[in-house]
């Protein structure tokens, strides 16, 4: 008898087993699968399994890794001797029927019945719906008109609890291909959090990197390790990952560090803001005892803003100051250490090992205690130049009111030798700044009224845990760490308004680390001094280039 004649009335509550599972029953729901029959899908098929000793989840998961074939469990129990579950995946169903109805188990053969055509979708969801359907419809509720992605505690959606579908493991959307592949075109920010994992779904964020994906939420889940991290595209501008096992035994600094070493063009990390530096200063979630938004917006705009202009143009550090600012400067260098710093170390500071020098300088130096602008800035300003790494910060704020704000900050600076004989310093400091407060025109203005700066030597572990994150100029046109796409992408920018070939293209911007302002630059300087011959060009005529106007206008 052919199995086209057979309707799937025919098979209504049909037991399947060793001795039922004819070749007519096996070729129609080949048949079925082949051309994708509608009634099918609407057809639930109830899988037996007798003496079970594990959970339903690793039910699920066994069959799964066994028969390779996906499907969504719905509506199981367990009775006495045998769990059940239901489904609607002909594919799982053909798959049980040619491993003969066994699969193992922690070295056990166990029996697997199953119970054809037993319900309908209307009998186990109330209408006629599929599981597609259903899945469908939770997915594509949850984008918002932002292109926001939220998949957050999915398996608890209220819609999978009343119908009773167990939406076990988030990797399970990736068998939804259609539906993935439309939210991966249209999503730019993906929640993922409090969801159980703890191995990042590859397969389900393969749906999303060629699309506009930019930021994903993987916090309070159970990722165990970095490492796991190295799955996510680097291409992701926002992160959330606290919450994880894998930030449990980390501090803040290298916590902070190894993330944005993985993530390059990272702007936010758990909800904070990164600043110019590529790092997001450790304090705001393990130093201050009032973490409120204001304060924290404040104190990083601050270090920000301050150490950019210290170790750049320490003249302009005047703004932060008040007129009658107090300043002290404090070291602990033996005779010997002093003897091999810059003289400006001597004369601008208090030195705590020797009392008695100091005692004797005071008279003259009114105690080395700076009470004016121009006093502060000219002290600070003799010292050597420096540069502050930022990921070595700890910072505390002890007081934050309508008055006064007490800010301590502790790191590490280096100052950098011209002579190749000579090592870099690194020195170890501590800035206590306290600032006042003055309302202006509605506005809060903080100025600071006293600093107490003190400095040693740094130690070994100190300097071999700074200075690792490379700075990142926000207003460079650089790539961090190329891909292929992004190589592409810049040098047909370059050639475009440069018209000189591909291999002078992609020589040059090899030599400026991809930075296209500072390629163009050192192009036009070139080429006003006529040092380009002409065969480096795609054509004779290149005299024109103003379409690099505006960026050698900046540059220059």
């Amino acid at each position: 008898m052919s199995a086209k004649r057979f309707q799937l009335e025919n098979y209504k509550k049909y037991l399947l087993n060793r001795n039922t599972a004819s070749s007519v029953v096996v070729s129609y729901i080949e048949n079925c699968i082949v051309t994708e029959d509608e009634a099918a899908k609407h057809s639930f098929h109830k899988i037996m399994v007798h003496n079970w000793p594990g959970s339903h989840i690793e039910l699920f998961e066994t069959l799964m890794d066994y028969f390779q074939s996906p499907f969504t469990p719905v509506n199981c129990t367990s009775q006495g001797e045998i769990t059940t579950f239901y489904t609607s995946s002909l594919n799982f169903v053909m798959k049980v029927l040619k491993h003969d109805f066994m699969f193992p188990y922690q070295r056990n053969m166990f029996n697997l019945d199953l119970l054809f055509n037993d319900k309908s979708s209307a009998d186990c969801f109330d209408n006629r719906v599929t599981v597609d359907d259903v899945v469908a419809g939770v997915v594509s509720n949850r984008l918002s008109d932002k292109c926001e992605l939220d998949l957050s505690s999915f398996d608890k959606d209220p819609e999978f609890v009343e119908k009773r579908i167990h939406f076990y493991k988030l990797s399970m959307l990736s068998q939804y291909k259609i539906l993935m592949i439309r939210m991966g075109r249209d999503t730019k920010s993906l929640n993922l959090s409090n969801n159980n994992l703890s191995t990042i779904p590859v397969d389900l964020l393969n749906f999303f990197i060629k699309g506009d994906l930019t930021a994903i939420n993987l916090s309070h889940n159970e990722i165990p390790a970095l490492s796991e991290l190295q799955r996510i595209s680097s291409k992701i501008e926002k992160l959330w990952i606290e919450g994880n096992p894998l930030c449990e035994n980390l501090d803040p600094s290298t916590y902070v560090k190894n993330i944005v070493m993985r993530f390059p063009r990272l702007t936010e990390l758990d909800g904070i803001t990164l600043n110019q530096h590529g790092v997001m200063l450790p304090f705001f979630k393990n130093f201050l005892d009032t973490p409120d938004k204001k304060t924290k917006m404040l104190v990083e705009k601050f270090l920000t803003l301050y150490f950019a202009h210290y170790d750049s143009n320490r003249k302009k550090i005047n703004n932060f100051y008040d007129a009658k600012v107090a300043l002290t400067i404090n070291t602990s260098f033996t005779d010997a250490e002093d003897a091999a710093l810059p003289s400006a170390y001597a004369i601008y500071s208090r030195n705590a090992l020797h009392p008695m020098k100091r005692n004797y300088v005071a008279a003259k130096s009114n105690n080395k205690m700076y009470r004016n602008i121009d006093a502060c800035v000219h002290a600070l300003s003799a010292l050597p130049k420096s540069e502050h790494d930022p990921t070595t910060f700890s910072v505390d704020v002890l007081r934050h009111d309508k008055k006064c704000m007490i800010l301590v900050v502790d790191g590490t600076y280096r100052e950098k030798s011209f002579d190749p004989g000579q090592p870099d310093r690194y020195f170890r400091f501590r800035r206590t700044f306290v600032f006042n407060i003055y309302n202006i025109n509605s506005n809060s203005v903080y100025h600071i009224n006293n600093e107490m700066f003190s400095i040693s030597f740094a130690t070994k572990e100190q300097i071999d845990s700074s200075f690792k994150t490379p700075i990142r100029n926000m207003n460079s046109l650089a790539l961090i760490n190329p891909e292929s796409e992004e190589r592409e992408a810049i040098s047909r920018a370059f050639t475009h308004v440069t018209q000189l070939k591909r291999t002078e293209v992609e020589l040059r911007l090899k030599i400026h680390s991809w930075d296209l302002r500072s390629a163009i630059k050192e192009f036009w300087d070139e080429l006003r001094k006529n040092k380009i011959s002409a065969d480096k060009f795609i054509e004779d005529d290149y005299d024109d280039f103003s379409d690099t106007s505006s960026l050698i206008d900046e540059v220059d």
